[in-house]
C-alpha cells in the first residue's frame, strides 16, 4: 500500500472587489487529497523497532495510569482536563489563563465574567470531556459522534459539522496558503473512509490514535476547530483502547511546548511521493512516542502536586465537620476552582445561608480568597492553591 496522497489543481476566480491584488487577479492553487486508508495497514509500513518502541511506551502509559488509585484519579482528572484544553487551545492561538477559564465555566448566571477567549477554552474543556465520555465506550464511531464533539466547541460564526466551504492554513486566500485542504464535496467520502479505518482496522490503539490524528489533520473536515477536535479524538482512542485507564494523557500540554516539531511532522505527511509519505509517517510516530513519554512524566508531576495540594487543603480544613458544607465543597474545587455562594448551594443542595456560611469559613481558613483584578468587584471566590497547580501545567 501507499500513504501518498495527491496534489490537485484548483482555480480561484478573479474577485474584482477583493482586498488584495492576488484576489482581484485570481489564479491557480494546489489542494491536497489524502490517500484512503480503510482496509489498509498503515502501521505495517513502520520499521519493526519503531513499532516495538510505540508498544513499549503504550504499556508504560497503561501501567502509570492504572497504578493511580481511584481517589487520586478523581483529583487529577479535572486538573489535567482543564490544563490539556488550555494547551490545545493555545496551539490554535486562543489564550486564556486557568483562572479566566474557571470564571468562564461558572455558568450562564455569571456570563458577565467571561472574556471571549476564556469562553472558547471553556467550551474546549467540555468538547474534550464529551469526546472521552461519549466515544471511549463505543466500539464503532459515526460521523454524528465526531460532529457532536465539534458542536460542543460552539465556534462563533462557524457552521457545526462538515464544512461546505474551502479552508486553508496560512495566507489570506488559497493562492498564498501554506496548505489548502480537500474541497468540501469530497469530505463525506474521506471521513467515511477514516471512520471505517478507526472502527475496523484492528490496529494497536496507541498507533491508531497517532494515525487517526495525522489523517484527520490532512482532511480538515470543519471550518474551524479541526486541531482541537483532532487532539480530543486522541484521548478518546486511547481511552477506548485501554491505553489510558479512566484518565487523560496530557499530550497537548507537551505538543504546546514542541509546537514547531508538531506542525512540521503533520505537514511532512502531505505529499504525493510514496517513499516520502512512509518516511513522514515514521517521523510523526517518532514524535508521537516522544510526546507521549513526556506526557507520562507530566502525569507523574501533576500526581505529586495533587498529593501536596491535598495535604495543604487538609491542613487548612482541619477540624471542619465531615458533613459541613465547607468540608463537602473541597473536592469540587479541583473541578471548579472559582466559585460563588450560589454554586455551593446548587452543587451541595443547601440553603443560601449555609452556602454563604461555607464561603466565610473557607475564606477565614485561606482556602478561598475574594476575586482579584477584573473580578474584584464580583461576589466570586477563588482557590489559589488549586489555581497554582494549574498555572504550573
Amino acid at each position: 500500500m501507499t500513504l501518498a496522497g495527491s496534489w490537485q489543481r484548483g482555480v480561484q476566480e478573479p474577485n474584482l472587489r477583493g482586498v488584495t491584488a492576488s484576489e482581484r487577479r485570481g489564479g491557480t492553487f494546489s489542494y491536497f487529497l489524502p490517500a484512503r486508508i480503510a482496509g489498509q495497514d498503515p502501521g505495517g509500513l513502520l520499521d519493526r523497532d519503531l513499532r516495538e518502541e510505540a508498544l513499549e511506551i503504550s504499556a508504560q502509559i497503561t501501567a502509570s495510569t492504572a497504578a493511580v488509585d481511584e481517589a487520586t484519579r478523581r483529583g487529577i482528572f479535572p486538573l489535567l482536563l482543564r490544563s490539556e484544553s488550555i494547551a490545545s487551545s493555545r496551539i490554535e492561538r486562543i489564550a486564556a489563563s486557568p483562572r479566566d477559564v474557571a470564571y468562564a465555566q461558572l455558568g450562564p448566571g455569571d456570563a458577565h465574567l467571561r472574556n471571549h477567549d476564556a469562553g472558547m477554552v471553556a467550551r474546549n474543556v467540555e468538547a474534550t470531556r464529551l469526546a472521552i465520555a461519549q466515544l471511549s465506550g463505543k466500539a464503532a464511531w459515526s460521523l454524528a459522534d465526531i460532529e457532536d464533539v465539534h458542536r460542543a466547541l460552539d465556534v462563533v460564526g462557524v457552521r457545526a459539522g462538515l464544512r461546505e466551504v474551502d479552508v486553508w492554513i496560512g495566507g489570506r486566500d488559497r493562492l498564498r496558503a501554506q496548505y489548502v485542504a480537500p474541497p468540501a464535496d469530497v469530505l463525506p467520502d474521506l471521513i467515511t473512509d477514516l471512520l471505517a479505518y478507526i472502527n475496523t482496522s484492528g490496529e494497536h490503539p496507541f498507533l491508531l490514535a497517532a494515525i487517526c490524528h495525522l489523517q484527520f489533520g490532512a482532511i480538515h473536515p470543519f471550518e474551524d476547530g479541526n486541531g482541537r477536535v483532532g487532539r480530543a479524538l486522541i484521548h478518546a482512542v486511547l481511552e477506548r483502547g485501554g491505553v489510558v485507564r479512566s484518565g487523560l494523557l496530557p499530550i497537548s500540554t507537551v505538543i504546546r511546548r514542541r509546537e514547531r516539531e508538531y506542525v512540521a511532522a503533520l505537514s511532512a505527511f502531505r505529499t504525493d511521493d510514496a517513499s516520502e509519505a512512509t518516511a513522514a509517517l515514521e517521523g510523526w510516530v517518532r514524535f508521537f512516542i516522544s510526546a507521549a513519554q513526556d506526557a507520562t512524566d507530566e502525569i507523574l508531576r501533576v500526581q505529586s502536586e495533587v498529593g501536596e495540594l491535598d495535604r495543604v487543603l487538609e491542613a487548612k480544613a482541619s477540624g471542619l465537620r465531615a458533613d459541613s458544607s465547607a468540608r463537602r465543597i473541597l473536592p469540587l474545587l479541583r473541578e471548579q476552582p472559582v466559585i460563588t455562594a450560589s454554586f455551593i448551594a446548587d452543587s451541595l443542595d443547601v440553603s443560601a445561608v449555609a452556602a454563604h456560611s461555607a464561603v466565610k469559613t473557607l475564606v477565614e481558613r485561606g482556602i478561598l480568597t475574594p476575586g482579584t483584578g477584573r473580578y474584584r468587584r464580583s461576589a466570586v471566590f477563588q482557590a489559589p492553591d488549586v489555581l497554582g497547580v494549574l498555572d504550573g501545567s
